[in-house]
């Protein structure tokens, strides 16, 4: 039977040969399928037909016409739904939001940092009936007690732990109490067990670890800073004597160091007012 396609090709040939005409067109002419007297064709005549449709269609595939019809329409060129894009589709994509360049940091201890008095919101007349039922206090509040303190900081970067070394023993002395034992190490990985010997002495009442991860192009310094925080927390609790972190990073860069050097300050003051709280003032 010929279908119309002019050449003696099967149904199925005829109309696939259809599709591949007309994918790249808007319209097309509808494939004839008036019978005749022609005798059928031989299975070996079909199959013939069926690889030259292949063939074409596989031409048309190298020239760009399949793909470019697949991309938008069906197998016999009818046009696929979907959302028709537009030339300003590009600039209604969502982008990320910019990050913020200028940080507020708030620290530890930072109410001692400034002159001015603070005031609570429980304190405040019209706040105090809330909480007349409930204690309320801040640790090391109203304490001058002398806290004895280690410190235990790290050589690498050793200008830098210098300038933090003497913020620790300022604000130590601003606030009544001493750095009585200083003990340098490597890194901030061979700080547990100094931290713990420190923990053990009779003579000290709290200890405070200074240090700075700087950022790397590994993940090296996370995994260090990651794993002391834990130690050091463990061992808080477990000796009952506070712990105060003055490192700074993981990830820090060199200019964001140099400008959190009293980080150590900060760790000195919030360890001091921890120790006056929880630890037992030595009988006199």
């Amino acid at each position: 039977m010929d279908y119309g396609c002019g050449d003696g090709l099967s149904r199925v040939g005829c109309i696939r040969r259809w599709c591949v005409g007309s994918a790249g067109r808007e319209t097309a002419t509808t494939a004839t399928t008036t019978t005749t007297a022609t005798p059928m064709p031989t299975p070996m005549t079909m199959t013939a037909a069926m690889t030259a449709a292949r063939t074409s269609m596989a031409a048309g595939d190298r020239r760009g016409v399949g793909r470019r019809a697949r991309g938008t329409r069906g197998a016999c060129g009818v046009a696929r739904a979907g959302k028709k894009k537009t030339s300003g589709a590009a600039d209604d994509a969502p982008t990320k939001a910019p990050l913020p360049r200028d940080y507020a940091h708030h620290t530890p201890g930072s109410v001692q940092e400034t002159d001015d008095v603070v005031v609570f919101a429980h304190e405040r007349p019209e706040e105090a009936s809330k909480w007349k039922d409930t204690v309320i206090m801040h640790v090391g509040e109203g304490s001058r007690e002398r806290v004895r303190l280690g410190v235990c900081i790290g050589e690498f970067h050793n200008k830098l732990m210098d300038r933090m070394l003497e913020d620790a023993r300022v604000s130590a002395e601003a606030m009544g109490s001493t750095i009585d034992k200083v003990v340098w190490v490597p890194g901030t990985y061979e700080a547990p067990l100094v931290v713990e010997n420190m923990l053990q002495d009779p003579t000290l009442d709290a200890c405070v670890v200074i240090g700075y991860i700087e950022k790397g192009s590994t993940l090296h310094g996370q995994e260090m800073g990651a794993t002391f925080s834990i130690i050091a927390k463990q061992l808080e609790l477990e000796y009952g004597k506070p712990v105060g972190m003055g490192i700074i990073g993981p990830g820090a860069t060199a200019e964001q160091a140099d400008q959190r050097v009293a980080y150590a300050g900060n760790a000195v003051r919030a360890a001091i007012r921890m120790a006056r709280t929880f630890v037992p003032a030595e009988e006199s």
